[in-house]
């Protein structure tokens, strides 16, 4: 079943095994929407000029060709040769580079190293970065994660992120498997006592539920083919996302761009996801659909 929701997937390589599990995942991200794949390797290039910068900038360019002959070993070894797969080699910053090719094409693609709590907090990552900046959708593929069709797709839904649920229920009905609609009301020390200090709380709840199951009911009959199921659980809504989940699941969430350090800071449920979940995860940026 052909189902365009994006215009081509773009997957980032640095020849790690993680970037390998990427590139397979977005391999069959590709087919299944029927659109073209781009593999990029990048290589940066200091700004500023110096004593032994042209044998730096020699030795990164000749990673990022090793990255790429990587990937072309992996496609040749897994996947079909196929002319709608393209690898580039490209001098920039890895994160700014996928992201300003992801505005064509509507979905970018990296693995997920094992990094410790520290490093990902001081350090930060591609993968967090993207999910910053990134216009169009995010995937980031974990070390260990399952990298063909899933066994179940959950999306968190919010009530201001109109464009999450759309990208869900196009997802599973091109990978033909079951999708969980979680809602969760997080319950904080301060919403506990807002809610008990307001009389209405009960009754903006459930209203917060009937106009979840409203826009599912829009997109269920928009994709027939796909057996959804509305859950909503009470706690604090990373942990609940990431309860239960396998290696072989996929998660969507909607996200908001902001500046790469925000998430970090902040600790958004994304960024937790993304630090967190044992199976790929895809940041749905609210965009325009032309296929819609």
């Amino acid at each position: 079943m052909s189902i365009r929701r994006y215009d081509g997937i773009v997957v980032g390589v640095d020849g790690s095994a993680e970037s390998l599990a990427a590139l397979d995942w977005a391999v069959r991200a590709a087919d299944v929407h029927e659109v073209p794949l781009t593999v990029v390797a990048t290589y940066s290039v200091p700004v500023a000029a110096g004593p032994g910068i042209g044998d730096l900038i020699d030795v990164m360019r000749d990673q990022a060709h090793r990255a790429a002959d990587a990937a072309r070993a992996r496609l040749a070894e897994r996947h079909r040769d196929d002319a709608h797969i393209e690898v580039v080699i490209t001098a920039g910053d890895a994160a700014n580079e996928l992201s300003r090719r992801s505005r064509t094409s509507g979905m970018v693609v990296v693995g997920r190293r094992g990094l410790g709590k520290l490093d990902r907090m001081v350090l930060g990552s591609t993968s967090s970065a993207l999910a910053a900046i990134t216009p169009g959708a995010v995937t980031v593929v974990p070390t260990g994660a399952a990298t063909g069709d899933p066994r179940r797709i959950r999306v968190g839904v919010d009530r201001d992120e109109p464009d999450v649920l759309g990208a869900s229920f196009a997802e599973a009905a091109v990978r033909d498997c079951p999708l969980e609609v979680l809602h969760v009301t997080d319950v904080t020390v301060a919403s506990s006592v807002i809610s008990e200090r307001g009389p209405d709380a009960s009754s903006r709840s459930e209203a917060a539920k009937a106009d979840l199951a409203d826009r599912v009911k829009q997109w269920s009959e928009k994709y027939p083919q796909v057996t959804c199921t509305i859950v909503v659980r009470h706690g604090d809504a990373a942990s609940v996302l990431l309860n239960g989940l396998a290696p072989d699941d996929l998660v969507v969430l909607g996200g908001r761009r902001h500046p790469r350090v925000t998430g970090r800071v902040l600790r958004s449920v994304p960024d937790a996801l993304l630090r967190s979940a044992p199976c790929p995860v895809v940041i749905a940026h609210a965009q325009h659909d032309p296929h819609r």
